[in-house]
């Protein structure tokens, strides 16, 4: 069952994809669990996040530089 709330289906496939495309390699697969690829998929997403995609509230010291 689909949840509602879910805007993709997760498939073996998408997850091989996107680990490939983060360093991950075809022998990694036989050695880590599923768990341990979503993991390593999150924390190198988590660690290569732009800064310019970050939205953070201007301080005082942004609206006096402005």
């Amino acid at each position: 069952m689909k949840s509602e709330s879910s805007s993709f289906e997760l498939t073996t496939e998408l997850l091989m994809v996107r680990a490939l495309e983060r360093g991950l390699s075809l022998r990694d697969f036989e050695e880590l669990t599923v768990g341990m690829i979503i993991g390593y998929i999150v924390t190198y997403n988590n660690c290569n996040v732009d800064e310019e995609d970050i939205e953070r509230e201007a301080t005082q010291a942004d609206f006096d530089s402005f």
